[in-house]
């Protein structure tokens, strides 16, 4: 901070004319940083902080033409490492609102010491007219704003240098052939009603006729107000003009920030949601929109194999590629964040855009090679579609977007989608029920029931697998593949796979205390089977409840044993250590059997999907069939039972049972039931 300090001081102290040393000026920038700092890297902005840091500045005399803009462009510079840029530009915009104020209430003083002045003058003409008038010439010569003594007519009698410079020399005539004709019409207006007396001064923001290097007309602040030194028809009038160009484009700079992307120059969201509010808010119902919801495919690729900057240089290009592709369209593309964009397209409800056309166009337009350096990269991008005709909520359709993106990005890559009603109230749906799962758990609105598994040579019980039921308050149910799914959106599957076990196992445990029973059966979802906690997660359970480790089998699913890439592998292994039985689950096929040879895998699942193929009467003469016939022997043949689902008649379990297969489950061996039913069932066979 002692180097921005310095750079700082440098910057402005030959802006203006202060009266301290070197030292001091340096203190007083250096504290003023220290007060800057919290805003910037806090969680909460500190706006007070930058106001009087810009209220010092002009405190100590920092009010020349450029001192503000050199402290703007060091600062800006020099923290932009400490802040995000729109922290930044908050901070800095706020800096920028206290000098002007301090400034505006400096230049309200001078006015009254002006017009003190005058008065004095007035007053002592008589018998100190040369001090008076002396005192007053070099006031208004050395004043840094402009000032002019104007009558009635709003004829400049009178200027000083600094109004001479604001305007260019241009103060010969009337005060209104200052300004920019546009704005003369209001300014003779409030001219008038301080000639008239129903003002006492007004004060406005104006643009001169004069034009800025760039061709821009120049703001000023224009202050006036009258001198109660003569008749009312004689009176005069004091004109102070102060040069707010600065400030004026600095603030139209901030807003611009504020509401653009600075990577790519593109609207950011606020500005997109503001267009997309005003798009659909006018109640026109002949009126229509197209947004689009575009992600990027795998632009973490970029990121990871080409660096960061390479990333940021290919969404510029995308930007580029998007703006050019809707050219001929009244559209609005914006940058939501990270590879997210966003496309608002106005039209008339008979004149839609050819949405598939547009998708087209946009993914061969974002895959043809952007060169960055020597390398070639493309990229392609999911868009979701919302079509939208008359008024409209601007978040309802926003939402829509977003999760018709979700939709379509499940289905791949370069896919887009239109919005469907009846797949958004299904999803709707789920997502609520998501969202309100963990409540229903802490309440008891989701327990467990057993499906028996069944020996198929003598009809006896081998197992147990415990399932979740969630019976909701409005009389439907989930089932367990259901809450499954619930649970992997939101975070609940570990915490609930392990209530899970425990519940089991405690069951288990006060059912058949001697641990002589069935076996408990558990499949694991990929997620559980890769935990890294699993192993630490199966001994608390089994040390807290009592169960024996050989009571219990684990089904760790074969494509996550296969992948080689988690924890999966390592927590069979170990568990197999400890006496637990691991079983191979989903298997697909004799390319899932080689995990046999690796682990001591006591029992194979056979993949649901094989199961429906087969269906409820296999045909001995199907593909599928004589796959099976050939899985089966394989997998009995390095010591694991099998285990097949879905059985639904006596046929079908003797076609299993003469195949091979050991154990099965279904309808034709009873359906799930909750511990106490089942227990009951048990009994009595």
């Amino acid at each position: 901070m002692d180097a921005l300090a310095r750079e700082w001081t440098d910057a402005v102290v030959t802006t203006a004319y202060v009266p301290a040393s070197r030292p001091d000026v340096e203190h007083l920038l250096a504290t003023s940083l220290e007060r800057l700092l919290p805003g910037l890297t806090g969680e909460e902005p500190a706006p007070e902080a930058a106001r009087e840091v810009g209220e010092a500045l002009v405190a100590a005399g920092f009010i020349g033409p450029r001192s503000l803009s050199r402290t703007v462009e060091v600062l800006g510079g020099g923290l932009a490492g400490h802040a995000t840029p729109a922290r930044l530009s908050a901070v800095l915009g706020e800096l920028a609102a206290g000098y002007a104020m301090a400034l505006r209430e400096r230049t309200l003083d001078q006015q009254e010491t002006v017009k003190l002045a005058l008065l004095r003058a007035c007053e002592k003409v008589n018998h100190e007219l040369r001090g008076s008038e002396g005192r007053f010439r070099e006031l208004f010569s050395s004043s840094p704003v402009g000032i002019a003594l104007t009558d009635g007519a709003g004829r400049m009698l009178e200027t000083n240098p600094a109004l001479d410079e604001i305007t260019g020399g241009s103060t010969a005539g009337t005060l209104f052939e200052l300004f920019h004709p546009a704005d003369v019409p209001d300014l003779r207006a409030v001219h008038e009603d301080l000639v008239s007396g129903r003002r006492r001064r007004f004060r406005l923001r104006r643009r001169l006729r004069l034009m800025d290097e760039d061709g821009e007309p120049a703001w000023v602040h224009l202050t006036a107000s009258a001198l109660h030194d003569g008749e009312p028809g004689r009176r005069r009038y004091v004109v102070i003009v102060e040069d707010a160009t600065e400030l004026y484009l600095l603030g139209e700079r901030l807003s611009h920030q504020s509401l653009h992307d600075p990577l790519t120059g593109l609207p950011n969201q606020q500005f997109f949601v503001s267009t997309l509010e005003g798009a659909v808010g006018r109640g026109d119902p002949g009126s229509a929109v197209t947004l689009l919801k575009l992600d990027l495919d795998g632009f973490a690729v970029i990121n990871d194999g080409l660096g960061r900057e390479a990333g940021d240089r290919l969404l510029c290009r995308v930007a580029d590629r998007l703006r050019a592709v809707l050219a001929s369209e009244k559209a609005t593309v914006a940058r939501f964040g990270a590879d997210e964009f966003a496309v608002l397209i106005e039209h008339t409800a008979d004149q839609p855009p050819d949405v598939a056309g547009l998708a087209t166009e946009i993914n061969d337009q974002l895959a043809e090679p952007a060169y960055l350096g020597d390398d070639g990269v493309a990229v392609s991008a999911c868009i979701g579609v919302v079509e939208h005709r008359g008024p409209g909520d601007p978040a309802e359709l926003l939402r829509a977007a977003e999760t018709t993106l979700r939709r379509v990005k499940a289905g791949g890559q370069r896919q887009w989608g239109l919005f469907d009603v009846h797949r958004d109230a299904q999803e709707r749906a789920r997502c609520r029920d998501a969202a309100v799962m963990p409540g229903a758990w802490e309440t008891g609105e989701v327990e467990l029931e057993y499906q028996p598994l069944v020996r198929l040579a003598d009809g006896t019980v081998a197992g147990l697998e415990p399932l979740l039921r969630w019976t909701r308050r409005d009389g439907g149910s989930v089932s367990h593949a259901g809450c499954l799914a619930l649970a992997a959106r939101t975070g609940l599957m570990l915490p609930l796979g392990e209530w899970l076990l425990r519940t089991a196992c405690t069951w288990l445990r006060s059912w058949h205390p001697g641990h002589d029973g069935p076996v408990l059966d558990v499949p694991l979802t990929p997620q559980q089977a890769d935990d890294p906690d699993l192993v630490a997660t199966v001994r608390r359970v089994l040390e807290q409840t009592g169960v024996r480790p050989w009571t219990l089998r684990l089904g760790f699913p074969a494509g996550v044993l296969g992948a080689d890439t988690g924890d999966a592998m390592d927590n069979a292994r170990t568990l197999v250590g400890t006496g637990l039985g691991v079983a191979l689950t989903e298997c697909g096929g004799a390319t899932d059997l080689p995990h046999l040879e690796r682990l001591p895998i006591t029992a194979v699942r056979l993949a649901e999907p094989l199961l429906r193929h087969l269906g409820p009467v296999p045909h001995a003469a199907s593909l599928v069939a004589r796959a099976v016939r050939e899985l089966v022997p394989l997998a009995a043949s390095r010591g694991a039972e099998v285990v097949v689902g879905g059985i639904q008649t006596r046929a079908q379990a003797d076609w299993w049972r003469d195949v091979g297969a050991h154990v099965g489950h279904g309808p034709s061996y009873g359906r799930p039931a909750p511990p106490d039913v089942l227990a009951a069932r048990l009994r009595h066979t």
